[in-house]
């Protein structure tokens, strides 16, 4: 029972914002940085919308691990007015960029379902609008998916179950000696299932947070950049049961994480580290209409610490690499009914564990004129050696990523 309680603690940390669910909009350049923060990106538009307008004219195409897992990016316009539509990218529910980072394979198949036990919904609409509103920028993000099936029997009689999922980004940049990037993101989804005609499953879920990101010029080759994160998100869900014994369960979380450190630019090479700090508090109600069934979880990164390089190592070649740390405390509470219970001195049980998350990645750049061309190492690749010269790598790339802006 401990561990289990223990590993419950420790998904719930890794998923949540300390952990703050899904992982960020990410393409090969930035996975090589482990998803770094203060290492501007194309792929920042996932996050901050508004910044279309410094990446317009752009095609953007990644390719995942297998043959069917991939997205794209089109972005048309100027420096004052961008629009443009992603295709077949599965982190639509991409929640900003929460630490500790995923660092595994990046989710380019189709839209990840918020709503655990039903269809996946699939991409259907994804789309960007970025404008120059005089020294800063404004932006918005649309996505949409749904995913389900119905059968019908010959008695006439459909079974089915469905999942739609609507996605809003909204965000303002304002540029300068102090730049500020931020981000609204705001989730919705439904989940219906239904048995010969009759209701069976009902269920809901609401995710909203707020992004920041600021640059602050301390000298010529150096920025402080700051970090903030806080969200919130409500999911419910009602087992409906013939003889009216519906059963309504709730699950609420709340995630705040910040950080701060340098960003040194030095030349074509971009260093950045900082720490942070984050908290994590989710609850869990089985039956609404019941007392003392409650659990707790509540957990902070005291701290984390992220390191990423970005390096040039001939004009158009670059050395890529990021690692990530991050140590923590968690505890668990779990209401417990003490009615009839003589000896009871309290009415829950606590634990509590300390954990630890590790990961590094590394990758390749080319950039010739607008043409960028980056890969992200296999873990092999980098300690087992190269395949032909009798390595055990079991390939180079894990993903890759074009890019031309014209």
């Amino acid at each position: 029972m401990k561990r289990l309680c223990q590993t419950a603690i420790v998904l719930a940390a890794a998923g949540g914002v300390m952990a703050m669910g899904m992982p960020e909009a990410d393409a090969a350049r930035k996975s090589s940085l482990a998803e770094s923060r203060l290492i501007l990106d194309k792929n920042d538009v996932y996050l901050f919308p508004q910044l279309g307008v410094e990446y317009a004219n752009l095609v953007s195409l990644e390719y995942g691990f297998a043959d069917d897992s991939g997205s794209g990016l089109l972005l048309l316009g100027d420096e004052s007015m961008a629009f443009g539509v992603g295709i077949y990218r599965g982190d639509l529910l991409a929640s900003p960029n929460y630490f500790p980072h995923n660092l595994g394979n990046p989710n380019l198949g189709n839209v990840s379902g918020p709503i655990p036990g039903f269809p996946q919904p699939h991409t259907v609409v994804d789309l960007f609008g970025a404008f120059d509103v005089g020294g800063g920028a404004a932006g918005a993000r649309l996505s949409f998916g749904n995913g389900g099936f119905r059968d019908v029997n010959i008695q006439d009689d459909a079974t089915g179950q469905s999942q739609t999922f609507l996605g809003f980004n909204a965000g303002y940049s304002m540029f300068g000696d102090f730049r500020v990037d931020t981000g609204l993101n705001l989730q919705y989804a439904s989940g219906t299932a239904y048995v010969e005609d009759e209701e069976d499953v009902d269920a809901g879920y609401f995710h909203a947070g707020v992004n920041f990101r600021g640059f602050m010029n301390m000298g010529a080759d150096v920025d402080l950049g700051l970090l903030g994160d806080v969200h919130f998100q409500h999911w419910s869900q009602t087992d409906f049961d013939p003889d009216d014994d519906d059963i309504t369960s709730a699950n609420n979380e709340l995630g705040i994480f910040a950080g701060a450190g340098p960003a040194y630019n030095i030349g074509e090479t971009t260093i950045a580290t900082y720490g942070v700090l984050g908290y994590f508090r989710a609850g869990e109600d089985p039956d609404v209409d019941e007392d003392d069934n409650r659990t707790f979880v509540t957990a902070a990164i005291v701290p984390g610490v992220h390191l990423a390089a970005d390096v040039q190592l001939f004009e158009w070649l670059y050395f890529r690499t990021g690692m990530q740390y991050s140590f923590g405390i968690a505890g668990l509470v779990s209401e417990v009914d003490t009615e009839g219970i003589d000896d009871a001195e309290r009415d829950d049980i606590t634990e509590s564990d300390r954990f630890s998350d590790f990961g590094w990645r590394a990758g390749l750049g080319v950039e010739i004129d607008n043409f960028t061309f980056d890969g992200v190492f296999q873990s092999g690749f980098i300690t087992g050696g190269p395949d032909f010269l009798g390595g055990t790598g079991g390939g180079m790339f894990t993903m890759v990523s074009a890019g031309y802006q014209f």
